[in-house]
């Protein structure tokens, strides 16, 4: 074991000292996430002693805050959770609101562990919130940390990779900040970047950050496992046979590091993943096995569903069908029952792939219907769970406004004004504002001449789509996009079919072909029933330049927490649901084409 870790503990068992240096809280900081269990054990003895350090109260906080992160590192949720909540209500009993988002983080951390996103979002939004208005940054970044997961998650991969950068341009903050709680090891940040970096196909960008979480100093016991793990799944992304099991190698070794069963199981499935990319079906089965005997005795149901679903790819990928899919029923019934609507459009991604492989074709697309619909039901449900907590905020705000405006307004001075007076002086300013607002509204003939400029003028390619889809939801505008799949046209003819669609266009209409042919249309204001009469027109004309009978355009009309991603992602569902047949008397025409 590290000789700092030894030294620590006789620092903070021994020392006669009257209160915590920052170096000892740093220390112990680190030692939460490298060595949790020995750390659970150097906090039980502070806790033991506080009454002779100075300001007990609020060293209490601070370690309740270390071992609310011990129990997550631990597989704790519900002992963290409950921690998390008694040390919140108690420091905004005790005025410390500073302490309240390190706990929020906590909780947020132990319901995510659970699956329980509508109660996870909230808290995040509200730690990270609190943790600007009280300039905590440590708080900050691991609010953000936690934000960029989910992200992840849900691939948001832009939002979540802005997060992470944010959250490492803060990190030089926290040294010039005088108090210590509880702050990520930046080792962490930076692999977290590399594996988004990786996501978003920059291999070279994602080496450097992984290099950087590997050269750091606190690269020792749990944080050393996960760091190789990470490095081995890099390398097996880049087909580096001998660096990943160089790493992997490294990651076993680190096994022996852990201090409880709930961390060995964790681990046994990371490397198990490993093991099956790499095709070890045989050590991967074994590792998958003793992970969920211990998932299921510890009652995780989330990273059940996850073993049970990397295990049954590892039968079925032996050749072992009925126990594959035996298994893969299991997870899909446990997340059904959960309502963990991503890990059921991971397992009902697998089983599509998997029959279209035996060329069963009917049952993989009733896999793939059944992936998209829990897909959508992920995005609207998160996207539902943000909007009630951004609707409940904005309510709160305006109560507090509405508060401090009736404060000022009962502060007026009564020897300045006479009472009696006031009610016509309030009408005279009301009068006053009326007018003043009535004339500075332009016409609606100004309002047509001038609207603003819905994208810059060197924007390119997706850059214009972006920008349109920030103008529409900030004015509140109406906004569809279409997704056209041309595989079906030649590749030599698509501009010419590009340009005959532009003239059944408006000039504001936005049209961008991608690398992975797919044609993208941004209609601006134009709602979902003007969007369905605009593919019923482009339809007869997409029809005239395909080979097949049938024309597939997808629709997503824009909802106020769209990116372009998840539009997109919308549209190709909906492409699913929305094949026209075409006329099979209509034939393909070459002299109309010619003549556009």
């Amino acid at each position: 074991m590290d000789l700092r870790i030894i030294i620590l503990s006789f620092m903070l068992w021994l020392s006669p000292a009257y209160s915590l240096t920052l170096e000892q809280l740093e220390q112990l900081n680190t030692l939460v996430f490298q060595y949790p269990s020995k750390a659970l054990n150097n906090i039980h003895g502070i806790e033991q002693n506080l009454q002779s350090y100075l300001d007990p109260k609020v060293l209490q906080l601070r370690m309740s805050a270390f071992k609310c992160e011990t129990y997550l590192q631990l597989g704790e949720n519900a002992a963290a959770i409950n921690l998390a909540r008694l040390n919140e209500a108690r420091a905004k009993q005790l005025k410390l609101d500073e302490a309240r988002p390190y706990f929020l983080n906590c909780m947020a951390q132990a319901y995510v562990n659970y699956g329980n996103y509508q109660q996870a979002l909230p808290l995040l939004h509200s730690s990270i919130a609190m943790s600007r208005r009280l300039e905590q940054p440590q708080a900050l970044i691991n609010g953000l940390w936690l934000r960029s997961q989910l992200d992840a998650k849900v691939q948001h991969n832009d939002t979540a990779i802005e997060d992470l950068r944010l959250a490492l341009d803060l990190y030089p903050q926290v040294k010039r900040h005088d108090a210590q709680w509880l702050l990520t090891p930046i080792a962490y940040l930076n692999a977290s970047m590399a594996k988004l970096l990786m996501d978003v196909n920059e291999p070279k960008e994602a080496k450097l950050f992984l290099d950087k979480a590997l050269r750091d100093k606190d690269s020792a016991g749990k944080i050393a496992l996960n760091l190789s793990i990470a490095a081995a799944n890099l390398a097996q992304s880049n087909r580096q046979a001998k660096l990943r099991d160089h790493y992997t190698q490294i990651a076993r070794s680190n096994l022996a590091e852990l201090g409880s069963p709930f961390e060995l199981a964790v681990a046994y499935k990371q490397i198990a993943f490993i093991d099956f990319s790499s095709g070890k079906y045989s050590s991967a089965e074994q590792l998958l096995h003793l992970s969920i005997n211990t998932f299921k005795k510890e009652s995780n149901a989330s990273a059940t569903i996850s073993a049970l679903h990397l295990l049954a790819q590892v039968e079925l990928a032996q050749g072992k069908e009925k126990l594959g899919l035996e298994l893969m029923n299991e997870a899909v019934a446990t997340a059904k029952q959960k309502k963990r609507y991503t890990d059921l459009k991971l397992c009902y991604a697998v089983l599509a792939d998997y029959f279209a492989k035996k060329q069963d074709y009917a049952l993989a697309y009733d896999y793939q219907l059944k992936q998209f619909k829990a897909s959508e039901k992920e995005s609207l449900f998160i996207q539902k769970i943000w909007l009630s907590h951004l609707k409940s905020d904005l309510s709160r705000q305006q109560q507090v406004s509405n508060r401090q405006q009736s404060t000022s307004v009962a502060a007026l001075p009564s020897q300045l004004i006479p009472r009696e007076l006031l009610p016509i002086l309030f009408i005279l300013l009301s009068l006053i504002i009326f007018i003043a607002w009535y004339y500075r509204q332009p016409s609606k003939s100004s309002l047509e001449i001038k609207e603003p400029m819905p994208v810059r003028p060197n924007a390119t390619g997706k850059q214009k789509l972006e920008d349109m889809l920030s103008v529409s939801k900030h004015a509140n505008y109406p906004l569809s996009l279409l997704v056209l799949d041309p595989s079906g046209v030649l590749s030599s003819e698509i501009p010419l079919m590009i340009a005959q669609l532009k003239t059944k266009l408006r000039v504001q209409d936005l049209l961008f072909l991608q690398e992975k042919q797919q044609l993208l249309i941004m209609l601006p204001h134009t709602s979902e029933a003007a969007a369905l009469n605009v593919i019923e027109q482009l339809s007869d004309t997409v029809a005239e330049w395909q080979n097949d009978s049938k024309v597939n355009i997808g629709l997503a009309s824009m909802q106020q927490f769209d990116n372009l991603q998840s539009m997109i992602k919308r549209a190709n569902i909906s492409q699913l649901r929305r094949l026209k047949p075409v006329s099979q008397n209509r034939q393909y025409q070459p002299s109309r084409k010619s003549g556009s």
